[in-house]
């Protein structure tokens, strides 16, 4: 009769994650483990020194600590150009420098305890990330137009959901830097 005297005991919606500390993958999700292949599996097998790559299951959204929700390019591939949502930009502490990055994948790794060459589940994002601010634009708008460019897939990393601190917006510009035209990015 009075509900909040009895609370829910689980507040996240069905088909969720809870990774801790306020941090939930939402689904679309694959319903079956994926291989992944090229940079990815290279990256990833890097990370956890590892002779392949192991299967993961991709997660569509993540759910951050202060409510904001950052998609990944797992759902967002699958999409109308119209119908692409612009919250896959992140901010991340990275060596006590903040630094933008693009989330690729949300995705959690195999568990098989039976075979020693898989691992528990572990919560990762692929992230690519964006350039340095230009300098001279930085220095000329006072600080305040943080003007980058997206490094591609030669930049891809691997990085701890919980160290993402928050979605940001990237939005596109063509600033003529040197007499020409570039295609950039402003936070």
């Amino acid at each position: 009769m009075l509900p909040h005297l009895d609370p829910p005991k689980n507040t996240n919606p069905c088909a969720s994650a809870n990774l801790g500390n306020g941090y939930v993958l939402l689904a679309k999700c694959d319903w079956y483990l994926t291989t992944i292949h090229r940079e990815e599996a290279r990256v990833i097998t890097e990370y956890l020194n590892l002779p392949h790559a192991p299967k993961i299951h991709h997660w569509a959204h993540l759910c951050l600590p202060n409510g904001q929700i950052a998609q990944s390019q797992f759902q967002e591939s699958q999409k109308a150009p119209e119908d692409i949502h612009m919250a896959r930009n992140v901010k991340v502490q990275y060596f006590a420098r903040l630094v933008v990055r693009a989330v690729d994948n949300l995705s959690l790794l195999d568990e098989d305890l039976d075979r020693p060459d898989h691992f528990s589940f572990t919560d990762i994002a692929l992230v690519t990330l964006y350039s340095q601010p230009d300098a001279n634009l930085l220095n000329k708008s006072y600080g305040v137009l943080a003007s980058c460019t997206k490094l591609g897939e030669a930049s891809l990393q691997v990085i701890k959901i919980l160290d993402i601190w928050s979605v940001v917006a990237m939005i596109p510009h063509r600033p003529i830097i040197h007499r020409v035209a570039e295609g950039r990015y402003f936070c």
